[in-house]
C-alpha cells in the first residue's frame, strides 16, 4: 500500500488505544525462540530515505511488540495478520524484537488502522538482497551443467493462500526450471500440501481447506509450464497434512503449506 493511502487513515498512537501495548515485557522471549500469535499490524513511518518505514506487531498474551518486516510478504493495514517466526538478534532500528525468519499471513478478519511517526527510530533503508531475486530479463544466462541428479524444490505459502509470492517464489521457480531443462529428467513431480490439522494460535483455531493443496499444486505447474517445462514430464498431485520439512528452526507450521517440486533423473 502506498504511504500515502496508509496517511489517509492514520490513526496516532494516542487515539490508538489498547491496540499497541508495550514495546517489550519485562521479561521478553530469548534469541531464537519460535513466537506465534495473531494480531493487528502497525506501519511506522520513518525518515531514513524510501521504503525505511517499519511493520510491527504486538503479541497481546505477552505484551511483546516485535518487528515483523523481514517476512516474504507485507502486511496490510487494517486487516490482521498471523505471524509466525523466530527471535533474532540485531540493533532495534524501528520499535519492536526482531523476528527473523519470520512469516506474516494477511487474515480476513479486520482490526485498526494504526500509524506510527518515526518517534526517533530510524527505520531500515531498503537493500536488494545479494541472492535471492531474479536479473533482467535481457540478461543472458546459462543453463547449469552437469552432472545431473535427481532434486527437490520447496515453495512455502502464506496461511489461506496460493499466491507465488514475489521475488521469493519467483526465484524458486527459475531455478527449477532451468534445472529442468538442462537435465531432461524422467518426470516431475508437482506436489501441493494443505494444512488441514487444526491448531489455535492467539485463542483462534486455524484450518486449511483440503482444495487449497490442489490450488497450489496448480500454481505451480502452470508457473513451470509458462517458464518452458515440457508438459509431457509434468506429474501433478496433492496431499494433506505433510510432515514439517524445516522444524528444527521453530517454522514447523509454515513450512507444511508447501509445493514440493521433485525431478527424477
Amino acid at each position: 500500500m502506498r504511504l500515502a493511502a496508509i496517511a489517509a487513515i492514520v490513526l496516532t498512537a494516542a487515539s490508538a488505544g489498547t491496540v499497541i501495548a508495550a514495546d517489550t515485557a519485562a521479561s521478553g522471549p530469548m534469541a531464537h525462540s519460535p513466537v506465534s500469535f495473531i494480531a493487528c499490524p502497525v506501519y511506522r513511518d520513518t525518515n531514513n530515505g524510501r521504503k525505511s518505514g517499519c511493520w510491527l506487531a504486538t503479541d497481546m498474551a505477552t505484551g511483546v511488540r516485535y518487528d515483523i518486516g523481514g517476512g516474504r510478504t507485507k502486511p496490510q493495514i487494517g486487516r490482521d495478520v498471523l505471524v509466525e517466526g523466530v527471535l533474532g538478534e540485531g540493533a532495534n532500528a524501528c520499535g519492536g524484537e526482531i523476528l527473523l525468519p519470520v512469516h506474516v499471513s494477511v487474515l480476513q478478519t479486520t482490526c485498526s488502522a494504526v500509524m506510527l511517526p518515526a518517534e526517533g527510530y530510524p527505520g531500515r533503508v531498503f537493500q536488494v538482497p545479494k541472492n535471492g531475486y531474479l536479473p533482467p530479463a535481457d540478461v543472458v544466462r546459462p543453463l547449469p551443467p552437469g552432472p545431473y541428479t535427481s532434486r527437490d524444490w520447496h515453495i512455502e505459502f502464506n496461511f489461506q493462500s496460493d499466491f507465488l509470492a514475489y521475488q521469493y517464489s519467483e526465484v524458486i521457480l527459475d531455478d527449477a526450471a532451468r534445472y529442468i531443462r538442462a537435465s531432461r529428467p524422467r518426470h516431475v513431480e508437482v506436489t501441493g500440501y494443505a494444512d488441514t490439522s487444526p491448531y489455535v494460535i492467539s485463542g483462534r483455531q486455524l484450518i486449511e481447506p483440503r482444495s487449497l493443496g490442489e490450488q497450489r499444486a496448480k500454481m505451480v505447474a502452470e508457473a513451470l509450464l509458462r517458464l518452458g517445462v515440457d508438459p509431457g514430464l509434468l506429474h501433478v498431485n496433492w496431499h494433506v497434512d505433510p510432515a514439517a520439512i524445516n522444524a528444527d528452526d521453530g517454522m514447523a507450521e509454515p513450512s507444511k503449506r508447501r509445493v514440493t517440486i521433485h525431478i527424477e533423473i
